[in-house]
């Protein structure tokens, strides 16, 4: 494995090796050990020869003595140390051994004999240092080359688990950042969900949720057009210190600007600043999608730093046309709903159409001389239901009219939410209506469901026009 493809481009200037801590102490070119070593051997041999002889320099130096003693420091050296120390060793054997010690030329002897018995020692030192000098630097070098190659190894297994812990916290900051991308996109869903209603209250109690699932805003208020006002219904947040307008009249700028202009205003624009006069950090219209109308405003007065972004107004910007579009819609379908003549079932008439019929039935009796009636069906605890079981109770209702009363009656829902219902009587006394009403109450404990048969229903009759 190659550390330069690893660690850095092919071209990269390699650095230097920083000295080694236990790099051995030099001196003239040669280890100090082996110089001290030399000195004590060489002085101890002098100092043992001389003792021998008796004299200082007039000892034989070991001359004759086979294996001869200067042996010792020059194989010492030269497995120890190397080249340079053993060739040392064996320059200071032959100085040690023929300085001042040249022994006398024999007459049966030529020069080349004399000379040969005079250097064969030093010779034969000389050739042992560098003989067993250069295998053991062989071998230094190549303790060196494992040295080096092991201290690669191990600065590229220190890169490997480095990159690796790097890559760790990486993978694992990218796990959460996803793992809270989709808590965030849950929770974005169920928000949504709550304001994905038809009726307006449902929608208000699920604004909120919606808003700081999205802004994350510590304070935000939301405001609905009445006529040429913009009103508060929701300040969130909002403290008793705060003296945010609570509403905006149509000669405001800000009314001016988010429901005449249908402009989002950002206090990081000079501009827009000046509109919002300390009011808040962002405005937006609730603006329909699909009618365009303008329908309220959203309003952000506090907002972490980091929170305030372009993607953030952009955010602000589909929040308020989703917001608004669901407010339209909930109104739409609620002015549509005015206009019905049954309920969603059609098993009873709505209380609009029902009370109109009553009236004119009321108002018919009086002026051709008959009576209109009442029979009123009031259930107790229906908003402990659900609304599934409230459907039951309605649908029970309905079943009972059609099976037990006449052609001409008319069963309707009085409104409350599902809370009231009740039958007009035309042509029916009071008493009368007395009787269907025991003969209702009969039918309709009849016709509910056995979880429901507990559910406590009052009927009272009277006459239209004195309720």
């Amino acid at each position: 494995m190659s550390s330069v493809s690893t660690l850095g481009p092919q071209n990269a200037p390699q650095p230097v090796p920083a000295a080694r801590d236990d790099a051995p102490r030099r001196l003239l070119g040669f280890r100090r050990a082996a110089l001290l070593e030399l000195a004590l051997f060489f002085g101890a041999a002098l100092a043992f020869d001389a003792l021998l002889s008796g004299s200082l320099l007039g000892g034989t130096r070991f001359d004759g003595v086979q294996p001869h003693p200067f042996w010792i420091p020059v194989l010492l050296l030269s497995v120890q140390y190397g080249t340079g120390e053993g060739v040392l060793a064996a320059i200071a054997a032959t100085l040690a051994l023929r300085l001042g010690n040249m022994p006398e030329q024999l007459i049966s002897q030529d020069f080349y004999q004399y000379l040969y018995a005079v250097s064969r020692e030093p010779i034969l030192w000389l050739v042992a240092a560098v003989l067993f000098g250069e295998l053991r630097m062989r071998q230094l070098r190549e303790r060196e080359e494992l040295r080096a190659g092991m201290e690669l190894a191990r600065k590229e297994a220190e890169t490997i688990a480095r990159s690796y812990r790097q890559l760790k916290t990486v993978k694992e900051s990218l796990e959460t950042r996803v793992a809270g991308q989709l808590r965030t996109v849950f929770t974005l869903y169920q928000a949504a969900k709550s304001i994905d209603k038809l009726d307006e209250g449902e929608i208000m109690l699920g604004v909120a949720d919606l808003i700081r699932t999205v802004m994350k805003p510590e304070k935000f208020s939301l405001f609905l057009l009445n006529n040429d006002v913009l009103e508060s219904v929701t300040n969130d947040g909002w403290d008793d210190e705060d003296s945010y307008a609570r509403w905006f009249d149509a000669n405001s700028p800000v009314f001016e600007t988010v429901v005449g202009r249908q402009r989002f205003l950002c206090v990081a624009r000079p501009e827009d600043e000046r509109i919002l006069q300390g009011e808040g950090l962002l405005a937006g219209p609730l603006l329909s999608e699909d009618t365009g109308a303008v329908v309220g405003m959203v309003k952000i007065e506090s907002l972490g730093f980091m929170d305030l972004s372009v993607n953030s107004v952009e955010n602000f910007r589909i929040l308020c046309e989703w917001i608004g579009t669901a407010l339209a819609k909930a109104r739409q379908y609620r002015e549509a709903a005015d206009q019905r003549v049954t309920t969603e079932d059609g098993a009873l008439y709505t209380s609009d159409y029902i009370g109109r019929q009553a009236a004119f039935l009321g108002h018919l009796g009086k002026r051709l001389g008959f009576e209109t009636t009442m029979v009123t069906i009031k259930p107790s605890g229906m908003a402990r239901l659900s609304p599934h079981q409230r459907h039951e109770v309605a649908a029970a209702i309905g079943k009972a009219v059609r099976e037990s009363l006449r052609d001409t009656d008319l069963a309707g829902d009085f409104g409350h939410n599902g809370m009231v219902y009740g039958v007009v009587l035309p042509g029916t006394a009071v008493e009368q209506a007395r009787v269907v009403a025991n003969k209702l109450e009969t039918a309709v404990r009849a016709a509910l469901p056995r979880p429901l048969a507990g559910v406590r229903i009052e009927f009272t009759a009277e006459r239209v026009g004195e309720g």
